[in-house]
């Protein structure tokens, strides 16, 4: 974990949202749209309800239902913003990011077909996002291998006590579309065709780029410890 996402911001995001519902055109929620947001309010358990899937709850907003907007919220906010992090190594900046991330999707929700994976289209518009910041703030600069941020660093505090975080803190290291694609497919499981959906690339150059940054992080281990043999993150 690198950092908390604080659902206190999901009340802005969803007054910012509504807000941008009425002024872009976008269909606000009416007497009758609540009720059929909770339409599945049957006289059953809630243990015996499954739990909709983001895919459901995603159809459901664009019905109008603000309170699965907010479980989306609830349900991806600390994976998007992690991975912000990880391309910002900036708190402050990811957590912007992350609200601006799902204002976009909000206002895009009409654009998402139900039939696709909703975390791959959400992480699409984060990508993006976070791309149009560094376009925009620091448009030549690169992340440094080491900073002071570092110190601050949650991977470096936990370094000693758990190898996976090691990892992760030298995989910062490498090529940035490297990190990425290590950070998309293992660090948040999607799976090849996904992880080139969010690169906008196709799965072969996904697979070429998995394949050199493993070499890479490779290289990097015996730096670290000379004494530890390489561990391959898969």
């Amino acid at each position: 974990m690198v950092g908390t996402w604080n659902e206190t911001r999901i009340v802005s995001v969803l007054g910012s949202a509504a807000t941008a519902a009425g002024r872009d055109g976008c269909r606000v929620r009416t007497a009758e749209d609540a009720l059929a947001c909770r339409s599945d309010a049957q006289p059953v358990s809630e243990s015996d309800r499954p739990e909709p899937s983001s895919e459901q709850l995603a159809e459901k907003t664009q019905n109008g239902c603000r309170e699965s907007f907010e479980a989306l919220v609830e349900r991806h906010g600390q994976r998007i913003f992690n991975f912000l992090w990880q391309l910002t190594r900036n708190r402050h900046d990811a957590e912007d990011l992350t609200q601006e991330t799902f204002l976009k999707a909000f206002r895009n929700i009409h654009r998402y077909n139900p039939a696709c994976s909703f975390a791959s289209w959400l992480f699409v518009i984060a990508k993006r996002t976070g791309l149009s910041h560094f376009r925009s703030a620091r448009p030549t600069e690169e992340l440094p291998e080491e900073s002071e941020a570092d110190a601050l660093d949650p991977f470096t505090v936990l370094q000693e006590k758990e190898e996976k975080n090691s990892l992760w803190r030298l995989a910062r290291r490498l090529k940035p579309n490297q990190h990425e694609v290590l950070w998309l497919r293992y660090g948040e499981g999607f799976s090849i065709a996904e992880t080139a959906r969010i690169m906008n690339t196709n799965q072969i150059r996904v697979k070429v780029l998995l394949h050199r940054a493993r070499i890479a992080l490779a290289r990097l281990l015996p730096l670290r410890n000379p004494k530890t043999p390489p561990d391959p993150m898969v």
